[in-house]
């Protein structure tokens, strides 16, 4: 490792930006890249859309940067715009292939074996896709769903037309797939992660999430770091690195915040797209500055931890619902596999993709464990009568209620603020005392539920209602998102307190990171609370310990300083001897003045 310790830094070189250029302009530019954020490795792209680096340039390049001791991988765009005019009227997205058609299928393999001849790893740029209706596509298709058609043609080309070709012209290659950062809309274009993770050698993530209010992607910004973790548990030690641009990041904050959730989810590499785009931009300087305070932090931080949330592959629903509840605040951990042995679970619109769901949650909720649903997954269940009902008294009959008032749970809950919006939610139903409130709304005269509790077996199914416009999450007053937070608490013993659009970072070694994002609102107090009795809570690498104020019942409570726009923080907690039990001071203040705790 050469910058950092935790990660690579890693810059990707188009082959547009590289055909030109002299060794002298190579080397100048290096030293460039190397003073402001550390180069240990690129990524050498010898073709991309009818560019092809000829192999003197391609071997000056590759020599010059080992001299320069930075590591060498290839890299290749699957695009093709040079091919012949008839190929143009193919219904293709920006040169994207058509996979069905001999003459590009020939046209991958030669440029996949050109690529493979000169590197001994190479990765594929995300434009591996396709949308394709052509008339070759549509009767190759013939009565399956595009979806299925397309995961299956992908997983055939990645075996026959990159694999085996790149193995066949060099051995020792080893081969890495880049997912692309929009993983709602995978199956709809070929990528499958569940079989290709066993064909390729690697794979790998893209975390670019840019300005969400002004980019069609709809990805929030905690997605820089919980696709990283998804992928990771597709592929245990197999996700090479995060990949990002500065393409649609207005303020360059933005643009920072992908690197930083990004190396928060223990990226392996970190990899900047591209040299041409970001030589001399002014977004790289702050970069290595930020880096290296996260770098000495993940030095004393753990392994990334947080609720389960199960994503079956090729899942689609509620879109990214996940990521707008990670930046409201609750650590996540998402998988592709259902956690059968955990003590907790996140569950989406997604996971009904698993045809055995129910039979999974009420397994999981009768041996003592906690299933959390969102409301998205609650009403699709009950309409497609997976079996929930047989759990819960909570039922959906199509009602939505709006409001900005909000309450705690149970008789004469306190008030727990308004937003600044007006929300919609659907309006869940249920039978009194089977199914309690923990948290509600108000509407004139009535309150509807937002946290319904359900017991059953050992264990228990919690209800999470969400508004109908995702963006306005982040509006839901600080006292209703504590009440969110807190039904995490199982996998994490702690969580936020204070406002939306910040995230908690946790680790097995009870260190975590708070990081508040750049956004509308203005700076933001926050604070820990701490399910058991937590003795302090330092800031890692020195400074002054959070003041605890209150505390009881094994719960201990911590004020954080302001975090501005762009700032974070970095914990470490430390327990008293018993953990779980109340702290003295808790039993000094609840006992009788004439009959004070002995301190004997």
């Amino acid at each position: 490792m050469g910058r950092y310790k935790n990660f690579k830094s890693v810059l990707f070189c188009t082959a547009p930006n590289m055909i030109n250029l002299t060794e002298k302009q190579l080397r100048r530019q290096l030293d460039w890249f190397n003073t402001y954020v550390g180069v240990d490795k690129v990524y050498l792209e010898p073709y991309r859309d009818g560019t092809l680096i000829p192999e003197e340039q391609l071997e000056m390049l590759i020599r010059v940067f080992k001299d320069c001791g930075v590591e060498v991988s290839g890299a290749l765009t699957t695009t093709c715009n040079d091919l012949t005019p008839e190929h143009k009227e193919k219904v293709r997205f920006s040169g994207t292939y058509c996979y069905v058609n001999k003459e590009m299928r020939d046209y991958l393999v030669t440029t996949v074996e050109y690529t493979a001849r000169h590197f001994d790893e190479f990765i594929l740029d995300d434009w591996f896709f396709t949308y394709c209706t052509c008339d070759e596509c549509r009767a190759a298709k013939g009565g399956r769903s595009w979806e299925d058609f397309r995961t299956e043609l992908l997983a055939e080309v990645s075996e026959n037309l990159i694999v085996k070709p790149a193995k066949a012209v060099n051995p020792n290659v080893k081969v890495i797939i880049k997912y692309p950062n929009w993983s709602e809309a995978y199956q709809e274009s070929g990528y499958n992660p569940d079989t290709q993770r066993h064909i390729f050698d690697k794979i790998y993530t893209g975390t670019e999430t840019r300005d969400t209010a002004n980019n069609d992607q709809h990805l929030p910004r905690y997605m820089s770091y919980s696709l990283v973790r998804l992928m990771e548990n597709y592929a245990p030690g197999r996700n090479g690195g995060a990949w990002f641009d500065p393409y649609g990041c207005s303020p360059l904050e933005i643009f920072l915040e992908q690197g930083y959730l990004s190396a928060f989810a223990r990226a392996q590499e970190l990899t900047l797209f591209c040299w041409g785009s970001l030589y001399k931009n002014r977004v790289v300087t702050p970069l290595g500055l930020q880096l290296g305070q996260i770098d000495a932090f993940l030095s004393q931080a753990g392994k990334p931890i947080g609720t389960p949330a199960y994503l079956p592959a090729s899942a689609q629903g509620e879109d990214h619902i996940e990521d707008f509840l990670g930046m409201a605040g609750i650590p996540l951990e998402l998988t592709p596999d259902f956690p059968e042995g955990g003590k907790s679970v996140f569950l989406t619109v997604q996971a009904l993709r698993d045809p055995d769901i129910y039979k999974k949650i009420e397994s999981f909720v009768v041996r003592g464990g906690k299933v959390i649903v969102t409301s998205g997954f609650m009403t699709e269940a009950l309409a497609r009568g997976v079996g929930i009902e047989e759990i819960t008294s909570i039922r959906y009959l199509g009602r939505k209620f709006r409001t900005r008032e909000f309450r705690g749970g149970g008789i004469g809950g306190g008030n727990a603020g308004e937003s600044r919006h007006e929300l919609t939610f659907p309006l869940l139903e249920h039978r009194n005392n089977t199914t309690w409130t923990l948290a509600k709304a108000v509407v004139g005269e009535e309150n509807y539920p937002l946290i319904l509790r359900d017991t059953y077996g050992k264990g228990q199914l919690i209800t999470i209602v969400v508004p109908d416009e995702y963006g306005y999450i982040y509006d839901l007053p600080a006292g209703i998102l504590a009440s969110y937070r807190e039904q995490f608490t199982d996998a994490v013993p702690y969580s936020l307190t204070g406002p939306a659009q910040a995230s908690l970072f946790a680790y097995d070694n009870d260190t975590f990171a708070i990081y508040k994002y750049v956004d509308k609102l203005t700076d933001g107090a926050y604070g820990i609370s701490v399910a058991g009795n937590a003795e302090s809570i330092e800031p890692v690498g020195g400074g002054m310990p959070l003041m605890r104020t209150g505390g009881g019942f094994g719960a201990s409570e911590f004020r954080v300083f302001m975090l501005g726009a762009g700032d974070f923080g970095f914990y470490k907690i430390n327990w008293a001897a018993e953990r779980f039990a109340p702290p003295r001071e808790f039993f000094a203040a609840s006992a009788p003045n004439d009959a004070v705790a002995d301190d004997d």
